[in-house]
């Protein structure tokens, strides 16, 4: 990775040249907040370095809060306008760098108003999948102080870390990890999950098609829909049969979940269900969370698997895409094509741990086979 003054061009070349492959006379735009501008900048400028018609598209933070008080029905506002779905409906390409900062702040609006501010999110994909567009989120973009207070890290180690995992990987090497676990995802029907830890836990798979971000968005994720990708990669992920899992998961990996960091986490499922669920830190948010949500929150929805060699393990928001991570989800899983509509999610990490898929290796103490 180079210094700290060359990573917003770097990041740039990454992500417009091989996430998105920008090209000359495509239409691209680059949405930011204050924090992330410098990166965002770059960005704008490699677009016209490729000879590309970029857009830049800016929240100011001060502003943001300041409007919510002053326009408190905020879905009139924060809707996106015609002019701005006409802007979509021509772009090719799209860069986002997400905020607010202050997302301890946002998470603690009333839900009204956070539903008012973020409620239209569901629309802007369905449209972007149906205009094709190739876009990348950059995760710097939740690497904020506020953020990282929240979670108990150093918000500069973990722009580090974001950019080690975005720099120094491999594209090829990620897209080749990728395609072989989606193969063995793809066709196999149980898989068992081991580690020195003592965890030992199975799940089985019911065909369901694996979503494989390996940071580039080829013709085959605009066919499917995957459009867009993540900034650092990457990872597979399956909807797994939602009343298989069977064992113990022992977390080596902390979570870092909206309700705060989650740490040493150990869950026990029996016939399909957790039954049991300790951390050593962070218990108090996670059963508040558990505690309030609906049926389906009990079952294990999805399995993840790594595909990133760079990243380095525990970096926060990308925890799971350390080459060989492992990790369970319980609750909803329906967006991956599985049937449990439960909103709740919550997640454990394992590193350094062995997967067999129908007995055959799919990774060994954290290296994929």
């Amino acid at each position: 990775m180079g210094g700290e003054e060359s990573a917003p061009a770097a990041l740039a070349q990454r992500l417009l040249g091989t996430a998105l492959r920008v090209r000359a006379g495509e239409n691209v735009v680059v949405e930011t907040w204050n924090h992330t501008l410098p990166y965002a900048l770059a960005c704008v400028l490699e677009a016209r370095r490729r000879g590309a018609h970029p857009i830049l598209r800016f929240e100011d933070e001060s502003l943001y809060w300041r409007s919510i008080d002053a326009a408190p029905s905020v879905a009139r506002w924060a809707t996106p306008g015609t002019h701005e779905w006409a802007a979509l409906d021509r772009t090719h390409a799209y860069v986002f760098f997400p905020g607010p900062a202050d997302r301890p702040r946002m998470r603690a609006l009333p839900e009204g108003t956070r539903t008012g501010l973020i409620g239209f999110q569901t629309d802007w994909y369905r449209r972007a999948r149906r205009a094709r567009i190739r876009a990348v989120r950059s995760a710097l973009g939740y690497a904020s102080e506020a953020q990282a207070e929240h979670w108990g890290v150093s918000a500069s180690t973990w722009r580090g870390q974001l950019l080690r995992g975005a720099l120094d990987a491999d594209p090829k090497v990620v897209a080749r990890l990728g395609r072989l676990a989606e193969r063995k995802l793809r066709k196999g029907r149980t898989l068992r999950i081991t580690a020195p830890n003592g965890t030992d836990c199975t799940v089985k798979l019911r065909g369901r098609p694996p979503v494989v971000d390996d940071g580039i968005v080829g013709p085959e994720d605009l066919r499917t829909g995957q459009n867009m990708a993540v900034s650092p990669p990457g990872s597979v992920v399956v909807a797994v049969e939602e009343r298989s899992a069977d064992g113990l998961l022992i977390a080596n990996r902390p979570s870092f979940l909206p309700t705060g960091r989650a740490e040493g986490g150990q869950w026990e499922f029996r016939q399909g269900r957790l039954v049991n669920s300790w951390f050593t830190e962070g218990q108090s948010g996670f059963d508040e969370a558990y505690q309030a949500a609906p049926k389906g929150k009990d079952l294990a929805g999805l399995f993840s698997i790594g595909i990133n060699p760079a990243l380095p393990p525990s970096t926060p928001q990308v925890e799971d895409q350390e080459e060989g991570a492992v990790t369970i989800a319980i609750g909803g899983n329906h967006a991956f094509g599985g049937t449990n509509r439960c909103p709740f999610l919550s997640w454990v990490v394992i590193g350094e741990a062995t997967v067999a898929v129908d007995g055959l290796p799919l990774a060994d103490r954290g290296k994929l086979l």
